[in-house]
């Protein structure tokens, strides 16, 4: 197996599992969150879709993110420099009532970009470091964590984080509707 069909496969078993763990859930349900200081399963799964567009897009490919380019912003209340690194309490309370639709569509539409990008890339592609471009410009400190990472590292990042958030969703799924419910 190819370095690009494991990560592609690694990708897609998150997607399955994230819709599996999601699907069955009401719009509230997607949106409560256990206390003032938790985030909701809706939130997690856009963040995670966000990090995705921006580390593979602005940052491995240097082109436009999909929130931008198809017009996401408008269609879901979010604002166009929202990704949900580094949110205060104030902004998770505030976190639209994205729905489920919209969350699988942008999450869909990131993911086949992805996919496309991994399939033309060699082995040796993934040793390649971006020059002079960072996922989150605007924040100092993701500028100086990303200055030489390669591809083959935002691969890692990317599986980690989607992982991570993953069993949050699970943990907070279960917080809602009890164990295996």
């Amino acid at each position: 197996m190819k370095l690009n069909e494991f990560i592609g496969q690694c990708l897609e078993d998150y997607r399955r599992r994230v819709y599996a763990a999601a699907g069955p859930l009401s719009e509230e349900e997607m949106h409560w969150r256990p206390d003032a200081e938790s985030n909701c399963i809706a939130f997690l799964i856009w963040h995670s879709a966000r990090v995705e567009d921006r580390l593979i897009n602005v940052f491995a490919r240097g082109t436009d993110e999909v929130w931008l380019r198809d017009g996401w912003s408008t269609k879901t209340g979010i604002p166009e420099g929202d990704h949900g690194v580094n949110y205060t309490l104030e902004q998770v309370a505030a976190f639209p009532a994205i729905t489920k639709e919209q969350l699988q569509q942008y999450f869909d539409s990131v993911r086949e970009g992805t996919l496309e990008y991994l399939r033309g890339l060699s082995d040796d592609d993934f040793d390649e470091v971006p020059i002079d471009r960072s996922p989150f410009p605007e924040n100092p400190a993701s500028v100086r964590y990303f200055s030489g990472r390669s591809v083959g590292s935002i691969m890692r990042q990317l599986i980690g984080e989607q992982d991570q958030h993953l069993g949050q969703v699970s943990f907070v799924r279960g917080l809602k509707r009890g164990f295996g419910k």
